[in-house]
């Protein structure tokens, strides 16, 4: 029995042990079964292709054990047999959990923790070439808490930290040379002012990270300063945002000190009742998504839009786009067991999908999706097309 297999077992007997102490529960529960073929089933430069077969159980609840206190509970495993890889049957975990608690009339807690076993992302992969990183798999845990308190009935605070770990399969990959394991520390604080009850609020807070790799390979920390708004223009469109400056410390070959601007906003429209759009960027140091540099300036888009055609027929589509730039200053100690690119390095990762779904009846639909992917830099290029046809069962 692996750690992944573990931890699932302990969390899934904490979610069973809260689901039956809980007064009131409401359990949901869909199944999701796909065949497909993928060209790119490593997302690599070789671009080896497959056939694949998957099913992903969806199970989620509400529990209100008192008028205080209610959880949250999410589980998603999903098992895949590919045709024409190695290992031809895979399985993934994402598991989540939400604790509210009115601690008194003016402090509200919430405590969050995640846990997944995944693959690792498009954009992650050995920089400088050598030996290929992909089929990588990890293990990540993602705990948050923070507590909202009430000064008046315009003026808030909170606060609010939290621990996430990664720790990949491959001992190698992850400690060894390459040191991709990770720990990440957060904290922030913010004050909020509602301008206008239900319709305008502004914040201003600091927000603090600390990542730390594996080994002596380095990490980064980062203060941001920032200040936003919330706005609820009418009943069909809302939209926030935050503007900052973050002050950065890059550990890697040397300590390297630097600033840079920091930027979060959305929108969300609803201009019927069947059809709606979303959107957000953003701009930030963030960690780095592989074994090279130690952090990158990433800048993201992402568009999303979903329309019911029919009572029966949906469509769902999506956009999203990174933007990483790698400078050489951010560069790891890896201590020449990697090739470093000279001078600074860009990375691109694009994303498009499209999703049809066809109500037969109350608890059975039939799909069909379509997932395209772009990966173009200075060190590696390559795309990939996912097709697949599947059966929903909602309960």
């Amino acid at each position: 029995m692996n750690k992944g297999t573990i931890h699932v077992l302990i969390a899934m007997s904490l979610v069973g042990a809260s689901a039956f102490a809980a007064k009131e529960r409401v359990i949901r529960f869909q199944n999701h079964v796909r065949l497909g073929y993928d060209s790119n089933i490593y997302g690599t430069a070789d671009a080896e292709g497959s056939a694949f077969l998957t099913d992903i159980v969806n199970l989620s609840g509400k529990m209100n054990f008192s008028s205080r206190t209610d959880a949250l509970v999410y589980w998603q495993p999903e098992f895949q047999y590919r045709f024409d890889a190695d290992p031809k049957f895979i399985t993934y975990q994402d598991l989540y959990g939400r604790l509210n608690h009115a601690m008194s009339q003016r402090a509200f807690l919430t405590l969050s923790d995640r846990f997944r076993y995944q693959q690792k992302e498009g954009q992650t992969g050995l920089v400088g070439g050598g030996v290929q990183d992909f089929n990588q798999n990890y293990i990540e845990n993602d705990l948050q808490g923070a507590i909202d308190y009430t000064l008046s009935s315009k003026n808030y605070l909170k606060v609010g930290g939290g621990y996430e770990v990664r720790v990949w399969d491959d001992s190698e990959y992850g400690k060894g040379t390459k040191n991709n394991d990770y720990n990440q520390l957060t904290a922030d604080g913010s004050f909020i002012r509602q301008f206008k009850p239900n319709k305008t609020q502004g914040m201003a807070g600091i927000n603090y990270v600390n990542n730390e790799f594996a080994g002596d390979r380095g990490g980064y920390d980062s203060v941001t300063v920032l200040g936003g708004v919330d706005q609820n223009f009418n009943k069909n469109v809302t939209g926030y945002g935050r503007l900052g400056w973050s002050f950065n410390t890059v550990d890697g070959k040397e300590s390297y000190d630097t600033s840079s601007p920091y930027l979060q906003a959305g929108m969300e429209v609803n201009p019927t009742a069947r059809t709606s759009f979303n959107g957000s960027m953003g701009y930030s140091m963030y960690r780095s998504e592989n074994s090279v540099y130690n952090a990158q300036n990433r800048f993201n888009v992402g568009l999303g839009a979903k329309h019911d055609i029919t009572a029966k027929i949906s469509l769902v589509g999506s956009f999203t786009y990174s933007y990483s730039l790698y400078k050489s200053d951010y560069a790891a100690d890896v201590d020449g067991t990697v090739d470093v690119p000279a001078g600074d390095v860009d990375d691109n990762y694009l994303t498009l999908a499209l999703r049809c779904s066809y109500q037969v009846n109350r608890n059975n639909f039939l799909e069909a999706g379509y997932l395209y992917a772009n990966r173009f830099s200075d060190f590696t290029d390559w795309d990939r097309n996912r097709v697949d046809l599947g059966w929903r069962l909602r309960l």
